[in-house]
């Protein structure tokens, strides 16, 4: 068990709310108590909304993780030297964010494939500014899948008595039902039963999700229940996991927040969302699984609109790191049974 971990927290695109709630939540009693933060981006940027918050914290460059600072000094690892990021425009799309965004979440992932920090927690970035900064990997999950060399990584999400894994995250809609198939919903299963029991669940049951309304009506409305759902099912019962369904879209997520189930498999990406933020997004964190590190993130994205106003909550940035500090502590996620 490790007493204090150490976290490796991205300021996530440098002209959204990122940085905002990153210093907010530096501020919280209970990151200090559970976590050493090593932050991942420019000193200037988070002491400019240190300097906002009018608080006492004052961001150092640092060269390594492992590095110590006094009380109220937080250590800042930047990879890029951009002295003109803390004077882009706030709330405007740019490649220099873009490029200091995807250059920070990368360094992240080498210290944690390193081992020289215990977990990451990354605050959003904007995929569209990555993509005008010219990568192809415009997503935290794509560029960590990349750099650690998996052949697969799922999203879950989680907030109160409820965690949802999707088969699918950044499709259109109309190519995410391509992906609707025995063979990747079967892995999928797997893949969510071996990271349960692998954090403390002896038994996990996991409620799998329809694609169709009703879950097909017998073919009527649909026939993916049929032909790939329910044979996923039966070849992972067979493997000896716990899995249920399909079961409507419109009924599993509700079962599982009673408690029916430890994780729901959702079909596409905002079947799952939607449910996750209607029971409780402020809460609300993202954590992937298949990545030989933790990673947990915010359920939000970059907020614009508000950047630079003060009115950003902090609290689904302080429940990602401070989730990522206490698996990584106690390698057991909170809820096991």
């Amino acid at each position: 068990m490790i007493s204090k971990a150490r976290i490796a927290i991205t300021l996530g695109d440098p002209t959204g709310i990122g940085p905002e709630v990153v210093a907010k939540a530096l501020s919280s009693e209970s990151i200090s108590q559970l976590a050493t933060p090593i932050i991942i981006g420019s000193v200037d940027v988070l002491n400019r909304e240190f300097e906002r918050l009018q608080s006492s914290l004052q961001a150092k460059l640092i060269e390594s993780a492992d590095q110590s600072l006094p009380n109220g000094k937080i250590g800042v690892i930047s990879p890029i030297d951009n002295p003109h990021l803390v004077h882009l425009p706030l709330g405007e799309i740019s490649n220099e964010a873009g490029e200091a965004a995807v250059s920070w979440a990368r360094t992240a992932g080498e210290l944690a494939l390193s081992g020289k920090v215990d977990a990451i927690a990354t605050a959003p970035i904007s995929k569209e500014a990555a993509r005008l900064a010219g990568y192809e990997d415009f997503g935290h999950q794509e560029i960590y899948q990349h750099l650690a060399r998996v052949a697969r990584v799922l999203t879950m999400l989680i907030t109160t008595n409820l965690r949802v894994v999707h088969l699918t995250t950044h499709h259109s809609l109309a190519r995410s039902v391509d992906y609707v198939q025995k063979q990747g919903i079967t892995e999928a299963i797997g893949m969510v039963d071996l990271f349960l029991k692998s954090y403390g669940f002896t038994s996990p049951r996991i409620g799998v999700a329809a694609l169709n309304p009703h879950g097909g009506e017998g073919g009527l409305i649909g026939s993916e229940e049929i032909d790939e759902i329910s044979p996923a099912i039966q070849a992972s019962v067979e493997n000896g996991i716990q899995a249920f369904g399909p079961i409507p879209a419109d009924t599993v997520f509700g079962q599982a927040v009673e408690g029916q189930y430890e994780a729901v498999l959702a079909m596409y990406h905002d079947q799952g969302h939607i449910a996750v933020k209607m029971h409780n997004w402020a809460e609300s964190l993202t954590l992937n699984i298949g990545l030989p590190f933790l990673r947990t993130s915010v359920d939000h994205g970059t907020a614009f609109n508000i950047a630079g106003k003060g009115i950003a909550d902090p609290t689904g940035m302080i429940e990602a790191i401070n989730y990522a500090a206490e698996v990584a502590s106690t390698s057991i996620l909170p809820g096991a049974k």
